[in-house]
């Protein structure tokens, strides 16, 4: 029984130390596993920064590459001295001589271009409204800290101007592209904003006239010109109270120009179109006049125009919407009114509003609605429509074949649109909302 028990503590003594050794052993394996297993890391470090170094320097190859041909090189500048530019007038950095800074330079100018269109489409988008609402609240603010209101908002407003300028000069693509989008933003907006009033703008959809209406004769064309040459000036006159200057001959005489042309195109039925007209001819003729086209007459014939066909469009289709709507009796009376007006461009004198049965040779009465006097004798007989679903009886079609002196006046909505719309479009001072900085009479365009 001893010896058994001491061979049993041989055996334990022999098992511990198989064990012990074992885990020398497993110790030993795992040290050469974590070395090996470090060693391997480090490697796959120093490949991926090798790796991730030669990729940067080809991406930045790439990109300064690609930005040289796509963005436009900076303006030269010129040897006159000049004033430095304010703080917040933003001015293009020159390229980078680091080839390490070439994306960063990058960044910064593909953010300069987009700033500066986003710029440009929400002067046309606003109509240039939006850096005076910008400088009339940052005035406001200046004025709660105790400064003066109007020098407050001179300053900011010199400040936007300064900041348009410095875009159109160093990032002209980019301004103009926004200021496309903002037109387009326009157009849309305003067609959502109408809603079934944009009908209106389409001569179309407002009804065609009589076939047997009376056209313009000479005498009411010149008279149709005039009156748009008075709005024309008119207009001028009010730009120059909202500015405090004085206009100049050229500035009367684009005026005059505009406004005639707009009156002439307002026939066509379209006020919108008209409206746009005599904004474009108006801007060109000025800067005609004053001194030649320059640099930024594209740029404000274009805003001339965009004004002209917002506040004429919206205007003329408000109108006309609501002349639409009128009750058939109002309706009457509408058209005996533009039958007036006609009647004293044409020089004739209206007479009684009472209608009188008039025979007709073929048999049957007409009943005209006026009756026309010159030098105390009688001229013609007119039948007075409104409406886009106005027409002729069967004895008013009698009369216009057997009657010579027998004259049929069909006015529709867009007529009385166009009468208020085109004026107040030529009459809006757009001049407030310039977004491109102007160049006086005969300067170069920097």
């Amino acid at each position: 029984m001893r010896q058994f028990q001491d061979a049993l503590r041989r055996g334990a003594g022999d098992m511990k130390s198989w064990i012990a050794a074992r885990e020398v052993e497993l110790q030993r394996g795992l040290q050469r596993s974590e070395q090996a297993l470090d060693t391997y890391r480090r490697g796959v470090e120093r490949a991926a920064q090798s790796a991730q170094s030669a990729l940067v320097s080809k991406a930045e190859q790439l990109i300064e590459t690609g930005a040289s041909r796509i963005l436009p090189r900076p303006a030269a500048r010129s040897t006159a001295v000049s004033k430095p530019p304010s703080p917040s007038t933003p001015t293009r950095k020159p390229a980078s001589a680091q080839p390490g800074q070439a994306a960063q330079d990058w960044l910064q100018e593909a953010t300069a271009q987009t700033a500066a269109a986003a710029r440009g489409a929400q002067d046309a988008f606003t109509l240039g409204l939006g850096d005076q609402a910008y400088a009339g609240l940052g005035a406001v603010g200046d004025v709660l800290q105790g400064d003066d209101f109007g020098a407050s908002y001179q300053k900011r407003m010199a400040q936007e101007r300064a900041r348009d300028a410095a875009d159109a000069q160093n990032y002209a693509a980019a301004r103009t592209t926004g200021q496309v989008l903002g037109v387009g933003g326009q157009v849309l907006v305003t067609g959502a904003l109408l809603g079934p009033w944009g009908a209106a703008l389409v001569p179309a959809a407002q009804g065609v006239r009589i076939g047997q209406t009376a056209p313009l004769i000479l005498r009411e064309t010149a008279a149709l010109a005039g009156a748009g040459g008075a709005a024309g000036v008119i207009g001028q006159a009010i730009d120059d109270v909202a500015h405090w200057k004085v206009g100049t001959p050229g500035d009367y005489g684009g005026a005059i120009v505009g406004g005639t042309l707009g009156a002439l195109a307002a026939r066509r039925g379209n006020v919108a179109r008209a409206g746009a007209a005599a904004g474009l001819t108006e801007s060109v003729a000025q800067d005609t006049l004053n001194g030649g086209l320059n640099a930024q007459s594209a740029a404000r014939a274009r805003e001339a125009a965009a004004a002209g066909a917002t506040v004429a469009g919206l205007v003329g289709a408000s109108v006309a919407k609501h002349m639409d709507g009128l009750p058939i009796k109002a309706k009457g009376v509408m058209g005996e009114r533009v039958s007036r007006v006609r009647n004293f461009v044409r020089g004739h004198k209206t007479g009684p509003t009472k209608k009188t049965a008039h025979k007709l040779p073929g048999g049957g009465h007409t009943f005209p609605d006026l009756r026309t006097y010159k030098n105390g004798l009688p001229q013609q007989l007119i039948e007075s429509k409104f409406g886009r679903k106005a027409h002729l009886s069967p004895r008013q079609i009698q009369a216009t074949i057997e009657l010579n002196n027998y004259r049929v006046d069909h006015s529709v909505p867009r007529d009385i649109g166009a009468a208020l719309g085109l004026p107040i479009s030529v009459i809006f001072p757009w001049d407030w909302a310039t977004t491109q900085p102007q160049l006086e009479p005969g300067a170069t365009a920097p």
